[in-house]
Protein backbone atom coordinates (compact mmCIF):
# COMPACT_ATOMS: atom_id res chain seq x y z
CA UNK A 1 0.00 0.00 0.00
CA UNK A 2 1.69 2.90 -1.17
CA UNK A 3 1.22 6.59 1.12
CA UNK A 4 -0.96 8.55 -0.70
CA UNK A 5 -3.36 5.70 -0.24
CA UNK A 6 -2.71 5.28 3.40
CA UNK A 7 -3.19 9.06 3.68
CA UNK A 8 -6.19 9.02 2.27
CA UNK A 9 -7.77 6.33 4.08
CA UNK A 10 -6.51 8.19 7.59
CA UNK A 11 -8.00 11.55 5.73
CA UNK A 12 -11.54 10.00 5.25
CA UNK A 13 -11.63 7.89 8.49
CA UNK A 14 -10.86 11.68 10.57
CA UNK A 15 -13.31 13.35 8.67
CA UNK A 16 -16.18 10.83 9.14
CA UNK A 17 -15.02 10.43 12.59
CA UNK A 18 -15.91 14.13 13.24
CA UNK A 19 -19.11 14.28 11.73
CA UNK A 20 -20.79 13.24 14.61
CA UNK A 21 -18.99 15.82 16.84
CA UNK A 22 -19.48 18.79 14.49
CA UNK A 23 -23.22 17.76 13.94
CA UNK A 24 -24.37 17.27 17.61
CA UNK A 25 -22.59 20.40 18.11
CA UNK A 26 -24.57 22.38 15.22
CA UNK A 27 -28.42 20.95 16.46
CA UNK A 28 -27.79 22.30 19.86
CA UNK A 29 -28.20 25.62 18.34
CA UNK A 30 -30.77 25.33 15.31
CA UNK A 31 -33.65 22.72 14.56
CA UNK A 32 -32.47 19.68 13.15
CA UNK A 33 -34.29 19.94 9.98
CA UNK A 34 -33.16 23.40 9.06
CA UNK A 35 -29.31 22.11 9.96
CA UNK A 36 -29.81 18.92 7.41
CA UNK A 37 -30.97 21.92 4.61
CA UNK A 38 -28.30 23.84 5.17
CA UNK A 39 -25.80 21.02 5.01
CA UNK A 40 -27.21 19.43 1.75
CA UNK A 41 -27.53 23.53 0.30
CA UNK A 42 -24.09 23.48 0.61
CA UNK A 43 -22.98 19.81 -0.33
CA UNK A 44 -25.04 20.66 -3.80
CA UNK A 45 -23.48 24.11 -4.23
CA UNK A 46 -20.63 22.24 -4.31
CA UNK A 47 -21.22 19.33 -6.54
CA UNK A 48 -22.60 21.51 -9.07
CA UNK A 49 -19.92 23.49 -9.25
CA UNK A 50 -17.02 20.89 -9.74
CA UNK A 51 -19.97 19.73 -12.71
CA UNK A 52 -20.24 23.82 -14.03
CA UNK A 53 -15.67 23.57 -14.33
CA UNK A 54 -16.15 19.95 -15.68
CA UNK A 55 -14.34 17.34 -12.45
CA UNK A 56 -18.26 15.95 -12.22
CA UNK A 57 -19.70 15.15 -15.65
CA UNK A 58 -23.50 13.55 -15.62
CA UNK A 59 -24.48 11.70 -18.50
CA UNK A 60 -28.04 11.29 -19.74
CA UNK A 61 -29.57 8.96 -17.81
CA UNK A 62 -32.86 7.87 -16.14
CA UNK A 63 -32.17 9.67 -13.17
CA UNK A 64 -35.74 8.64 -11.19
CA UNK A 65 -34.45 5.31 -10.63
CA UNK A 66 -32.12 6.80 -7.84
CA UNK A 67 -35.08 7.45 -5.43
CA UNK A 68 -34.84 3.86 -4.07
CA UNK A 69 -31.06 4.62 -2.57
CA UNK A 70 -31.84 8.39 -1.95
CA UNK A 71 -34.85 7.20 0.29
CA UNK A 72 -32.30 5.56 2.64
CA UNK A 73 -29.58 7.80 2.25
CA UNK A 74 -29.68 10.67 2.87
CA UNK A 75 -33.61 11.07 3.55
CA UNK A 76 -33.74 8.15 6.55
CA UNK A 77 -30.04 7.53 7.36
CA UNK A 78 -30.24 11.47 8.34
CA UNK A 79 -33.43 12.10 10.08
CA UNK A 80 -32.33 8.94 12.17
CA UNK A 81 -28.95 10.13 12.98
CA UNK A 82 -29.21 13.50 13.86
CA UNK A 83 -32.23 12.94 15.92
CA UNK A 84 -30.50 10.59 17.09
CA UNK A 85 -27.55 12.87 18.30
CA UNK A 86 -30.06 14.99 20.13
CA UNK A 87 -30.68 11.92 22.37
CA UNK A 88 -27.27 10.00 22.62
CA UNK A 89 -23.05 10.76 22.47
CA UNK A 90 -21.27 11.20 19.74
CA UNK A 91 -18.87 8.73 20.97
CA UNK A 92 -21.78 6.63 20.91
CA UNK A 93 -23.46 6.90 17.87
CA UNK A 94 -19.47 6.57 16.45
CA UNK A 95 -19.80 3.00 17.72
CA UNK A 96 -23.26 2.05 16.55
CA UNK A 97 -22.53 3.34 13.20
CA UNK A 98 -19.81 0.58 13.19
CA UNK A 99 -21.93 -2.12 12.55
CA UNK A 100 -23.03 -0.92 9.02
CA UNK A 101 -20.59 -3.74 7.46
CA UNK A 102 -22.16 -6.31 9.73
CA UNK A 103 -25.40 -5.10 8.96
CA UNK A 104 -24.81 -4.95 5.21
CA UNK A 105 -23.25 -8.56 5.51
CA UNK A 106 -25.91 -10.15 6.90
CA UNK A 107 -28.68 -8.64 4.81
CA UNK A 108 -26.68 -9.20 1.51
CA UNK A 109 -27.61 -13.16 1.18
CA UNK A 110 -31.43 -11.79 1.42
CA UNK A 111 -31.16 -8.53 -0.93
CA UNK A 112 -28.13 -9.96 -2.83
CA UNK A 113 -28.11 -13.49 -2.95
CA UNK A 114 -24.85 -13.38 -1.55
CA UNK A 115 -22.95 -16.33 0.42
CA UNK A 116 -21.93 -16.29 3.60
CA UNK A 117 -19.50 -18.40 5.35
CA UNK A 118 -18.59 -19.74 8.99
CA UNK A 119 -16.76 -17.38 10.23
CA UNK A 120 -18.73 -14.40 9.23
CA UNK A 121 -21.83 -15.55 11.26
CA UNK A 122 -19.28 -16.02 13.87
CA UNK A 123 -18.13 -11.97 13.71
CA UNK A 124 -21.90 -10.73 13.04
CA UNK A 125 -22.63 -12.27 16.27
CA UNK A 126 -19.47 -10.89 18.03
CA UNK A 127 -20.63 -7.60 16.92
CA UNK A 128 -24.33 -7.80 18.05
CA UNK A 129 -22.66 -8.84 21.43
CA UNK A 130 -20.48 -5.42 21.62
CA UNK A 131 -23.78 -3.60 20.35
CA UNK A 132 -25.49 -4.66 23.41
CA UNK A 133 -22.91 -3.80 25.66
CA UNK A 134 -22.85 -0.24 24.08
CA UNK A 135 -26.62 0.27 23.88
CA UNK A 136 -27.41 -1.25 27.62
CA UNK A 137 -24.86 0.98 29.12
CA UNK A 138 -27.45 3.49 30.49
CA UNK A 139 -31.21 2.83 31.46
CA UNK A 140 -32.58 6.49 30.75
CA UNK A 141 -35.25 6.25 28.39
CA UNK A 142 -33.93 9.61 26.49
CA UNK A 143 -30.91 7.48 25.81
CA UNK A 144 -32.39 4.50 24.76
CA UNK A 145 -34.80 6.62 22.46
CA UNK A 146 -31.09 8.10 21.29
CA UNK A 147 -29.43 4.68 20.53
CA UNK A 148 -32.36 3.20 18.75
CA UNK A 149 -32.69 5.78 16.16
CA UNK A 150 -29.00 5.90 15.58
CA UNK A 151 -29.59 1.85 15.08
CA UNK A 152 -32.27 2.76 12.32
CA UNK A 153 -29.60 5.56 10.90
CA UNK A 154 -27.29 2.05 10.96
CA UNK A 155 -30.00 -0.24 9.03
CA UNK A 156 -30.67 2.88 6.47
CA UNK A 157 -27.29 3.06 5.76
CA UNK A 158 -27.02 -0.85 4.96
CA UNK A 159 -29.91 -0.95 2.72
CA UNK A 160 -28.27 2.32 1.16
CA UNK A 161 -25.23 -0.03 0.41
CA UNK A 162 -27.43 -2.56 -0.81
CA UNK A 163 -29.65 -0.63 -3.17
CA UNK A 164 -26.60 1.41 -4.30
CA UNK A 165 -24.89 -2.11 -5.10
CA UNK A 166 -27.80 -2.81 -6.90
CA UNK A 167 -27.54 0.44 -9.39
CA UNK A 168 -23.69 0.66 -9.69
CA UNK A 169 -23.62 -1.03 -12.71
CA UNK A 170 -26.06 1.69 -14.55
CA UNK A 171 -24.76 5.18 -12.33
CA UNK A 172 -21.28 6.02 -11.76
CA UNK A 173 -20.48 7.17 -8.10
CA UNK A 174 -20.72 10.56 -8.64
CA UNK A 175 -23.82 10.10 -10.08
CA UNK A 176 -25.40 8.31 -7.49
CA UNK A 177 -23.61 11.21 -4.95
CA UNK A 178 -25.12 14.32 -7.25
CA UNK A 179 -28.90 12.72 -7.27
CA UNK A 180 -28.20 12.57 -3.05
CA UNK A 181 -27.05 15.80 -2.13
CA UNK A 182 -30.09 17.45 -4.23
CA UNK A 183 -32.61 15.29 -3.14
CA UNK A 184 -31.53 15.77 0.52
CA UNK A 185 -31.18 19.57 -0.20
CA UNK A 186 -34.75 19.70 -1.72
CA UNK A 187 -36.42 17.21 0.66
CA UNK A 188 -34.96 18.90 4.21
CA UNK A 189 -35.58 22.53 3.04
CA UNK A 190 -39.17 21.30 2.30
CA UNK A 191 -39.90 19.45 5.89
CA UNK A 192 -38.11 22.14 7.91
CA UNK A 193 -41.06 24.77 6.15
CA UNK A 194 -43.84 22.52 6.77
CA UNK A 195 -42.89 21.54 10.14
CA UNK A 196 -42.34 25.38 10.52
CA UNK A 197 -38.68 24.65 11.78
CA UNK A 198 -37.02 26.97 9.08
CA UNK A 199 -35.11 29.40 10.28
CA UNK A 200 -32.07 31.60 9.41
CA UNK A 201 -29.01 30.90 11.76
CA UNK A 202 -25.38 31.46 10.53
CA UNK A 203 -24.17 31.65 13.93
CA UNK A 204 -20.39 30.08 14.67
CA UNK A 205 -21.56 26.92 15.26
CA UNK A 206 -24.02 26.07 12.82
CA UNK A 207 -22.12 27.75 9.78
CA UNK A 208 -18.57 25.85 11.10
CA UNK A 209 -20.61 22.45 11.51
CA UNK A 210 -23.04 22.91 7.94
CA UNK A 211 -19.38 23.64 5.99
CA UNK A 212 -17.32 20.89 7.43
CA UNK A 213 -20.51 18.24 6.40
CA UNK A 214 -21.37 19.63 3.09
CA UNK A 215 -17.98 20.28 1.82
CA UNK A 216 -15.67 17.82 3.87
CA UNK A 217 -17.99 14.75 4.50
CA UNK A 218 -20.02 14.96 1.51
CA UNK A 219 -17.33 15.76 -1.00
CA UNK A 220 -13.62 15.36 0.02
CA UNK A 221 -14.38 11.96 1.85
CA UNK A 222 -16.19 10.96 -1.29
CA UNK A 223 -13.42 11.59 -3.92
CA UNK A 224 -10.66 10.37 -1.25
CA UNK A 225 -12.38 6.91 -0.89
CA UNK A 226 -13.42 6.49 -4.65
CA UNK A 227 -9.30 7.16 -5.48
CA UNK A 228 -8.62 4.70 -2.57
CA UNK A 229 -10.99 2.04 -4.46
CA UNK A 230 -9.03 2.87 -8.03
CA UNK A 231 -5.87 1.58 -6.22
CA UNK A 232 -6.36 -1.44 -3.34
CA UNK A 233 -9.53 -3.69 -3.37
CA UNK A 234 -12.81 -2.86 -1.26
CA UNK A 235 -11.44 -5.03 1.64
CA UNK A 236 -8.26 -3.38 2.32
CA UNK A 237 -10.05 -0.02 1.95
CA UNK A 238 -13.13 -1.39 4.28
CA UNK A 239 -10.70 -1.28 7.25
CA UNK A 240 -9.50 2.37 7.55
CA UNK A 241 -13.18 2.85 7.75
CA UNK A 242 -13.49 1.27 11.07
CA UNK A 243 -11.00 4.11 12.28
CA UNK A 244 -13.59 6.29 12.10
CA UNK A 245 -15.21 4.54 15.53
CA UNK A 246 -11.50 5.45 17.11
CA UNK A 247 -11.84 9.16 15.85
CA UNK A 248 -15.58 9.54 16.99
CA UNK A 249 -15.00 8.01 20.30
CA UNK A 250 -11.89 9.68 21.25
CA UNK A 251 -13.18 13.39 19.91
CA UNK A 252 -16.64 13.15 22.07
CA UNK A 253 -14.16 12.33 25.21
CA UNK A 254 -11.48 15.03 24.50
CA UNK A 255 -13.63 17.72 23.00
CA UNK A 256 -17.03 17.12 24.46
CA UNK A 257 -16.03 15.39 27.71
CA UNK A 258 -17.91 13.00 27.58
CA UNK A 259 -16.89 9.86 29.37
CA UNK A 260 -16.62 6.64 28.44
CA UNK A 261 -17.19 3.11 30.50
CA UNK A 262 -15.25 0.33 30.30
CA UNK A 263 -18.00 -1.84 29.61
CA UNK A 264 -18.13 0.30 26.60
CA UNK A 265 -15.11 0.18 25.61
CA UNK A 266 -15.25 -3.44 25.58
CA UNK A 267 -17.94 -3.53 23.06
CA UNK A 268 -16.20 -1.27 20.53
CA UNK A 269 -12.86 -3.73 21.14
CA UNK A 270 -15.60 -6.60 20.12
CA UNK A 271 -17.05 -4.49 17.19
CA UNK A 272 -13.39 -3.71 15.59
CA UNK A 273 -12.37 -7.12 16.22
CA UNK A 274 -15.09 -8.63 14.11
CA UNK A 275 -14.73 -6.19 11.32
CA UNK A 276 -11.13 -6.84 11.19
CA UNK A 277 -10.88 -10.16 11.51
CA UNK A 278 -13.68 -10.67 8.84
CA UNK A 279 -11.89 -8.29 6.43
CA UNK A 280 -8.15 -10.45 6.89
CA UNK A 281 -9.99 -14.17 6.81
CA UNK A 282 -11.70 -12.77 3.67
CA UNK A 283 -8.13 -11.58 2.18
CA UNK A 284 -6.59 -14.59 3.13
CA UNK A 285 -8.79 -17.10 0.90
CA UNK A 286 -11.52 -18.69 3.70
Amino acid sequence: MNLKVFLSGLSVSFIFGLSFLFTKNSIEHIPVYTFLSYRFFIASLVMVGLSVIGVIKLGKKPYWKLWQVAVFQPILYFIFETNGLKYTKSSEAGMLIAMIPIIVMILSPIFLKEKIRWYQLVFAFMSFLGVVLIVGVENSGGALVGKLLVLGAVFSAAFYNISSRKLAQEFKPEEITFFMMVTGFAFFTILSLLTKQFVINISSPVLIGALYLGILSSTVAFFLVNYMLSKVSPTISSLFSNLTTIVSVLAGSIIRNEVIRPIQIVGMILILFALFGNSYLKQKGF
